[in-house]
């Protein structure tokens, strides 16, 4: 009896835990890509761009996150001409690394005076970047 009941009560904390992590996310949208921010980022609006073309005719989106302490979150979509004929190796620098990220094959750069890392990768013929100041973060804001 006193089994089951600790049974019961480590089912319930699983359940609980679950619930939690599936909460603990903000899912968003940006030019059509999903992305989920961890809660405890808030998005700074000031800085977001909505579809910005620039002077090589490449519609850009922007949105920043920042947690309580200025770490952030930095995604950047965006598509052109012929951003659906590009390959990750018309995108590759000398210091990014493949990688392969939630099923994604792209490129990894970490800039180690800025701390930042960036992962870049195309879906749909539009390239997005994320830009995080923890690795670990990009497993969880790419969906």
């Amino acid at each position: 009896m006193v089994s089951r009941k600790i049974l019961i009560l480590a089912m319930i904390a699983v359940l609980a835990i679950g619930i939690g992590s599936v909460c603990a996310v903000q899912n968003v949208e940006v030019d059509g890509m999903k992305f989920c921010i961890p809660d405890g980022y808030n998005e700074e609006t000031s800085l977001a761009t909505e579809g910005v073309t620039n002077a090589d005719g490449f519609k850009i989106y922007n949105r920043t996150y920042f947690d309580s302490s200025n770490k952030m979150i930095h995604i950047s979509v965006f598509h052109g001409k012929d951003t659906d004929k590009l390959s990750l190796d018309d995108l590759k620098e000398p210091t990014d690394v493949k990688k392969t990220i939630k099923g994604y094959d792209g490129l990894l750069d970490h800039d180690k005076d800025a701390g930042l890392y960036f992962f870049t990768y195309i879906k749909n013929g539009k390239v997005s970047i994320v830009t995080v100041e923890d690795e670990s973060l990009l497993e969880k804001v790419i969906v």
